[in-house]
């Protein structure tokens, strides 16, 4: 069984939001790591609603990246405020950083060509 703790920030100034992604070592044998991501406004420690009336961008966001997951391995669904999922269980570490390293370099892709907020309050 692979054991990895792994805490991420992907600040994005420009967009108003940065993005906390965390890994934690299986629960239990025979399950996969955990995958957890929530976005927070620059300066705030209260996760932004994955909501229209929070930010259109991230509510329309939040659907596709969770379904796209399935390529760094994990199977995911969102809350209301967080994406929360699970490695395939049996991962080597290095198949969970390649994951990892995945949806960081989607999240990039989005929220990197943004020059102003996406949220709305």
């Amino acid at each position: 069984m692979t054991k990895m703790n792994l805490d991420l920030t992907l600040p994005f100034p420009a967009a108003g939001v940065r993005f906390e992604l965390r890994v934690a070592a299986p629960a239990e044998r025979g399950s996969g790591a955990s995958f957890s991501l929530v976005a927070l406004a620059a300066g705030s420690d209260t996760p932004i609603p994955f909501e229209s009336d929070a930010s259109p961008v991230l509510a329309d966001w939040v659907r596709g990246y969770t379904r796209w997951l399935y390529r760094a391995r994990v199977s995911a669904s969102s809350t209301r405020s967080a994406i929360e999922g699970e490695f395939a269980p049996g991962l080597s570490a290095e198949q969970i950083l390649e994951g990892v390293r995945l949806a960081c370099d989607m999240i990039r892709q989005r929220f990197e060509l943004y020059e102003e907020t996406v949220l709305t309050r």
